[in-house]
């Protein structure tokens, strides 16, 4: 239907309640962790343990991607630090040399790569989700159920989906990651405005938009993953909320 803008539709359709959902279950973790723990530190503590996994392989991307570039590094940190007067919270940090905007730009965005990586593997290669859902596709209610059924037969399937989950929790760039990228994003979109009033709107390869299509459509198969298994998560966590509150009577 809507032909070759089909897999950037899905990435932002996937993308925008993502984000959304990142921040009520962080919100709603940590919350639940103060309740748990009582003091803000250990509260702290205990969700970077919840969601180390994650927060590990982003730390390990940037790591990664910046010495195939070549960008010598300086320092990499794991666990939870509160910074500067506002307090923010990272739970892992790198330290890189100094960087062209390019280079800073793929470190920036490497997490988000490398966390779709993992959540694509663990969906397809264990969990085979895209065998399963080409098996249940047009068969019903049924179908879907035997195939619900089948994915929950899979070994250690709960600690597989506990792993998605912590990688989708980590992946996505933080304040820091950002601030690397913005400038070149800032640059690329002030120089594609002046090639449209300068020229009109160009005529992009083919290659250009099968390339683009396929980032998009990688993206947002992960995105989608990571929704499905996000949303179990709010269900458990929403309950574990309200049983708490409901034990310490409030």
């Amino acid at each position: 239907m809507f032909g070759l803008w089909t897999p950037l539709i899905a990435l932002v359709a996937t993308l925008l309640p993502l984000l959304w959902i990142k921040r009520w279950i962080t919100h709603h973790l940590q919350q639940l962790s103060i309740r748990w723990g009582g003091d803000p530190d250990v509260a702290l503590v205990l969700y970077f343990v919840i969601v180390l996994p994650g927060v590990v392989i982003h730390e390990l991307s940037h790591w990664l991607v910046a010495t195939a570039l070549g960008v010598r590094v300086r320092k990499l940190a794991l666990g939870p630090v509160r910074k500067g007067r506002s307090k923010r919270v990272s739970l892992g940090s790198i330290r890189v040399g100094h960087v062209d905007p390019v280079r800073a730009s793929l470190i920036g965005l490497a997490p988000l790569l490398g966390g779709s990586a993992v959540i694509l593997l663990i969906g397809n290669l264990v969990l085979g989700v895209g065998e399963l859902a080409a098996t249940m596709s047009g068969q019903g209610a049924a179908g879907v159920l035997a195939g619900l059924d089948q994915l929950v037969r899979v070994a250690d399937f709960w600690l597989w989906l506990y792993l998605i989950f912590a990688v989708s929790n980590a992946m996505l760039p933080s304040g820091s990651d950002m601030a690397a990228v913005r400038p070149v994003l800032t640059f690329l979109g002030i120089a594609a405005l002046v090639l449209v009033v300068v020229g009109g709107v160009p005529t992009i390869p083919v290659q250009v938009v099968e390339w683009a299509n396929a980032i998009a459509g990688y993206l947002a198969s992960a995105f989608g993953l990571t929704l499905a298994t996000d949303l179990l998560f709010i269900l458990v966590i929403g309950l574990l909320t309200w049983l708490t509150r409901w034990i310490q009577r409030e």
